[in-house]
């Protein structure tokens, strides 16, 4: 079904009651939580928070907290050959090698 020109999609029209350019409650309330997470001392309460659940509940921390944050869907551009290397964390960002120890031998 296509738009007619002149003919609102709308017809209806804007709730009464609530001027434009408001903002709905949804809005209203994540800009609170903007506002109270943005204070020094609730960031120190929900690190707390969240390393106490990253130590109690690890895997569930990473299905409830960190996968929802991460993006469902990926771009990605191939080089001129068309592979694909997938790598795990573990394998992309290894732990950097300690330094060898001096030997006391000689």
């Amino acid at each position: 079904m296509q738009f007619q020109s002149g003919k609102s999609g709308n017809p209806a029209g804007r709730p009464r009651g609530r001027p434009k350019g408001s903002v709905g409650g949804r809005m209203q309330a994540l800009m609170l939580l903007d506002k109270i997470l943005g204070k020094r001392k609730s960031q120190r309460e929900l690190t707390e928070a969240l390393e106490k659940e990253l130590c109690e509940n690890p895997l569930g921390f990473f299905k409830n907290i960190v996968m929802p944050l991460l993006p469902k869907e990926s771009k990605i551009q191939l080089d001129n050959d068309g592979i694909v290397e997938w790598k795990t964390l573990v394998e992309a960002f290894p732990k950097p090698e300690a330094p060898a120890a001096s030997g006391g031998e000689g």
